[in-house]
């Protein structure tokens, strides 16, 4: 049975990879428009991200952070001079990693990632203000600011432009395991990227209050996987991470590249369906501490 409403967690439900594309940049649209959607992370240097901004603008109720973007995928360029960043891009001035390359660069070179890492990070901070955002949190395109260096260095720009939030993945294998289940991240490597991000975790300087779902079942939350979110009661907020899209509108761009994000993906439809979903917010409730034995 479902904890009552007084036992229920502040709800923080947010939309990541606000501006890759149209189809991504309606669906936040109409999710806050109709649904519980009230906070999207945008990538201020993808293609579309002047209309994510409009959009924004006409929806001031709407939280809007920034999604940073220190990976290579559609061939973005960094908010910095290239010249500033080579270790982050590649001949044509395109960021040109992955998680786990800044993972090793992290270890191997950590002096000279930090310097550019943090350059860039700024950079995209400035560019979003210029733009006339005030971000309200920070996270990352594929969780790469949980990297223990990188985090370290996300977490002083959130002190410095006094941002609310920045993303911790803290998952609780337990809570989630006796509320949707583990299922699919068993076999699809849900388990071992969450593995990955918890080992990271445990290298930084600070813990965030609010609770993160989901890893284990991340870019798939509907159906069961949203049946009943378990939040640990130390937590006193949830951030709900929905990667929505509209495939069709997407697939009629005939853009190069949006594959690369899987914005044709029917998972995007799902989960954009799932957040139009009324009942969303009564399936969310603290996980009751086991009791203690005698």
């Amino acid at each position: 049975m479902n904890a009552p409403a007084a036992r229920r967690p502040r709800l923080i439900v947010n939309a990541d990879d606000f501006g890759v594309s149209p189809g991504v940049n309606r669906a936040v649209a109409a999710a806050y428009d109709q649904g519980r959607l009230n906070s999207a992370s945008l990538i201020i240097n993808a293609a579309h991200a002047e209309e994510a901004l409009a959009l924004a603008r006409a929806r001031p109720g709407l939280e809007v952070g920034l999604h940073l973007n220190l990976t290579a995928q559609m061939g973005q360029k960094p908010a910095a001079p290239p010249a500033r960043v080579p270790l982050l891009t590649d001949s044509a001035g395109r960021l040109k990693h992955g998680f786990v390359s800044l993972l090793l660069l992290s270890l191997l070179r950590p002096e000279d990632l930090r310097a550019q890492v943090a350059a860039e990070m700024r950079a995209q901070v400035e560019l979003a203000l210029a733009k006339g955002l005030s971000p309200a949190h920070l996270d990352s395109h594929r969780h790469a600011h949980m990297i223990p260096l990188l985090f370290e260095e996300a977490l002083k720009i959130k002190r410095d432009y006094g941002l609310n939030r920045l993303r911790s993945v803290n998952e609780d294998l337990r809570a989630t395991r006796a509320g949707a289940g583990l299922g699919p991240a068993l076999v699809n490597g849900g388990l071992i990227k969450f593995l990955v991000l918890k080992t990271c975790g445990l290298f930084h300087s600070e813990k965030s209050e609010t609770y993160f779902y989901s890893i284990l079942h991340g870019t798939r939350l509907y159906g069961r996987h949203l049946g009943r979110v378990l939040v640990p009661a130390r937590h006193p907020a949830v951030e709900l991470c929905f990667h929505p899209g509209r495939p069709e509108e997407d697939m009629k761009t005939g853009e190069p590249g949006l594959a690369a994000y899987l914005l044709f993906s029917p998972d995007r439809q799902r989960e954009y369906e799932a957040l139009l979903d009324p009942g969303l917010e009564s399936r969310v409730c603290f996980l009751e501490p086991r009791p203690r034995t005698p």
